[in-house]
């Protein structure tokens, strides 16, 4: 998956207009292009500039903090500005801190059948769920796993080893936050009820902003239907209305079937999850696609913490301006909305998340779709000219 990254361009807030700024937002800087983010296309040449963010001005670089990588703080290049050129033709002085934008974080409910006929099964699973857990963490994925089963002394019970577990097997393996162990005893048909019903022991390490995932393995079928576990589950909390649900379920009636899990699979097939067959008894495979899909199906965030200015600097949230580069050489300003409610009637936009008192610039979710999918793509985020407004 190629990583959106996100140039921070904080430029110097002058005592007076800075240079290239007209009062208006008409600088060669912050200028939009004829074309739109949407299709990533431009009508006019952009401006450019150098990894430093200092503009088509030569010069040396001037430094606000550790020249050698050292301090308490980011290091700031400042370009010498250019002189005797008419303000137009150019750039306001900046200052830039690069960022990665990095993917939201993906948060994992497990539940195993601890009967009788699922021995190999809480097996594999023990074994296996911290390869699957390191994976996900290898792609810089911030993740937290639930496991609902009962321990290794109650049926066919689970116990995780660190470094996902705790250290405490057989009897405790908790390790908050990134991993919880609800001790549930799931019979042969129970998996979606004992969801539901342990929600309170779970649902607070749940993050409102990661992606969820439901996995069920169960060798038989459940005691309740796709529909009334989906309109339940969702009911829970609104930020779970995106989840996505993957089986690993008997598909036919064959030796390690206690029945088939047809709900499941229906559910698998209509929230877009991966649909293993346990028939197949391949758990080295099975972990292999859900891990895959779990990376695959992540979202980068679309927020960016605004930085703090350098010393002596002020932040003004009317001269705060985005861009988008494709990464192919096209450049497009996106327009500032006042709220989330106005990214509707744009093609393309961006809003503060507390207009009153903003920490974060938040892009509007067809832009972020679009940007999220550009490979080299980069957003430059630039504070010290007149924010552009739709049209």
């Amino acid at each position: 998956m190629e990583r959106l990254h996100v140039q921070l361009a904080v430029l110097v807030l002058l005592a007076v207009t800075p240079a290239g700024c007209d009062g208006g937002g008409n600088n060669d800087a912050t200028q939009a292009s004829a074309g739109t983010l949407g299709g990533f296309s431009t009508g006019g040449p952009g401006s450019d500039t150098d990894d430093a963010g200092t503009g088509t001005g030569g010069g040396s670089d001037t430094e606000f903090g550790s020249s050698d990588g050292g301090g308490d703080g980011p290091k700031f290049d400042l370009g010498a500005p250019t002189t005797g050129a008419p303000p137009e033709d150019e750039e306001c002085a900046a200052v830039s801190e690069a960022a990665e934008l990095v993917p939201l974080p993906a948060d994992i409910i497990f539940v195993v059948d601890n009967s009788g006929s699922m021995s190999f099964e809480a097996s594999e699973v023990q074994d296996r769920l911290n390869d699957f857990s390191n994976q996900i963490i290898g792609s810089g994925i911030d993740v937290h796993v639930v496991l609902i089963s009962s321990y290794p002394n109650d049926g066919n019970g689970i116990c995780i080893d660190p470094p996902l577990g705790a250290g405490g097997c057989p009897n405790s393996d908790t390790n908050l936050p990134l991993f919880n162990h609800v001790d549930r005893r799931v019979s042969s048909s129970s998996a979606w009820s004992d969801i539901i019903s342990t929600a309170a022991e779970w649902s607070p390490f749940m993050r409102p902003d990661s992606s969820k995932h439901v996995v069920v393995i169960s060798d038989d079928s459940p005691n309740m239907n796709a529909n009334s576990f989906n309109s339940q589950f969702l009911a829970l909390d609104p930020s779970y209305a995106d989840y996505t649900h993957h089986s690993v379920v008997c598909h036919s009636n064959c030796a390690s079937a206690a029945d088939v899990g047809t709900q499941y699979i229906n559910l698998t097939n209509d929230r877009g999850g991966v649909a293993a067959d346990l028939c197949d008894q391949d758990f080295q495979a099975v972990f292999d696609a859900l891990s895959t899909e779990v990376i695959g199906g992540t979202q980068l965030a679309c927020e960016f913490p605004i930085p703090e200015p350098p010393n002596g600097e002020s932040f003004d949230p009317d001269k705060v301006n985005v861009e988008f580069d494709d990464g192919m050489g096209g450049t497009t300003s996106i327009p500032r909305v006042d709220s989330a409610d106005q990214c509707a009637g744009v093609v393309d936009g961006w809003y503060y998340d507390n207009p009153a008192a903003p920490t974060q610039i938040v892009m509007c979710p067809q832009t972020c779709e679009t940007a999220q999918v550009a490979k080299n793509g980069s957003i430059n985020i630039a504070f010290g000219c007149e924010t552009i407004v739709p049209g």
